[in-house]
């Protein structure tokens, strides 16, 4: 996780420099990340890496983590899917969501002088969500369908077979976005289940690039992730292989 917010900041230093400096920057509430400040771009990045993604999937409920990420960015607060949209474009922001077995992972992108409501607009996707059953029921269906797909590709079926050989029923042995079954079954009741186990405050690795100092970053995170869990579910434990395998 840290090898890969390394790489983040490393990528998004500018080309020019000849060393990087990544500082270490803490907020005034005790949430840490890494900066690399540049002040000759008009522009920041963020990368929030929330430790455990689709392993933290509760019991029966195999896809909840995958399915409650995709919809992160399809309406908060009282913006709908468009809406929403509407103001991420309206300030030239680039937000992304993505979930994998071992983190729920957000990027963010902002221009200096639009970082206030850019991140009042990300706070809100974070703490927030919509969870609209109209956007659920289409993001659900795109799901399935390629659920329904690898139900038919060789490789896929190939990949779930070797997961489930060799690590059993801890949560590598399957896959993450769940099966047609557990899919179809999930509620809103837990997406916002999903949510509170992944997206808290006490296992999140931050990177920041850009237009930015320590300070900035510092009360811009503590305002970011206020109002999320201050701990989420408990880790997994330890994947190992069955005997034989």
């Amino acid at each position: 996780m840290k090898l890969r917010i390394a790489f983040f900041l490393l990528a998004l230093a500018s080309p020019l420099q000849a060393e990087v400096a990544i500082q270490e920057v803490t907020s005034p509430k005790g949430i840490k990340a890494w900066l690399v400040e540049d002040h000759g771009i008009p522009f920041t990045s963020l990368s929030l890496d929330f430790k455990g993604g689709t392993s933290l999937d509760a019991a029966g409920k195999r896809g909840a983590v995958n399915l409650m990420t995709s919809l992160i960015e399809e309406g908060s607060g009282d913006l709908d899917a468009q809406g929403f949209a509407a103001a991420r474009d309206a300030l030239a922001a680039d937000f992304s969501f993505s979930s994998g077995e071992d983190s729920v992972s957000v990027s963010a992108r902002f221009l200096s002088e639009n970082r206030e409501q850019a991140m009042a607009l990300l706070h809100q996707a974070l703490v927030n969500p919509l969870f609209d059953q109209a956007s659920v029921e289409r993001v659900r269906a795109q799901i399935l369908s390629g659920l329904r797909s690898d139900l038919k590709d060789a490789s896929a079926i190939a990949a779930n077979l070797d997961r489930a050989r060799s690590f059993g029923d801890h949560p590598y042995g399957s896959d993450g976005s769940g099966t047609v079954d557990s899919v179809t079954a999930l509620t809103r009741d837990d997406l916002l289940a999903a949510h509170a186990a992944t997206l808290a405050r006490d296992r999140v690795f931050i990177g920041a690039a850009g237009d930015i100092s320590p300070a900035e970053l510092g009360a811009l995170l503590d305002d970011l992730l206020g109002g999320l869990p201050a701990s989420g579910a408990p880790l997994p434990p330890r994947a190992t292989s069955p005997p034989g395998t």
